[in-house]
């Protein structure tokens, strides 16, 4: 039977023996570095797309009273609701805050239409849409 020297751990080794089988991430790095390299490399450029995607999201920016009528198009129907709840409480409060929020999310509908319609959806205000001053 013949030995080998293992050169990551300085023990005489056999084919076959636990010592030679026996990986560990310096000596990967130490036999493949540019394969190490370009896995480094594809982990920090992907870890930063998430990072960046994640931050700059527009969908997850909170709607307030100045956003336009076309942000609330775009806006998710969780967005639309958050607001609705927040202009209850700001506006004035009711009893019944989950079926206010549905009838005044479809009042903002139909006014910020109405502003799309004049073609004025960019430029107007969901809290302006809502008193109709356009």
């Amino acid at each position: 039977m013949t030995s080998t020297r293992n050169s990551d751990t300085g023990h005489d080794a056999t084919p076959g023996s636990r010592t030679a089988a026996r990986w560990t991430l310096a000596s990967l790095v130490r036999r493949h570095p540019r394969v190490a390299g370009a896995s480094l490399a594809l982990v920090i450029v992907l870890v930063a797309v998430t990072i960046l995607t994640s931050v700059s999201d527009p969908h997850r920016q909170p709607l307030s009273d100045s956003a336009s009528c076309s942000q609330w198009a775009a806006a998710t129907p969780a967005q639309q609701t958050a607001y609705a709840h927040l202009y209850i409480n700001e506006y004035g409060r009711f009893a019944n805050t989950a079926g206010h929020a549905a009838a005044l999310t479809a009042a903002i509908d139909k006014a910020c239409t109405h502003a799309s319609y004049l073609g004025e959806a960019d430029d107007i205000s969901i809290l302006a849409s809502l008193r109709h001053a356009f």
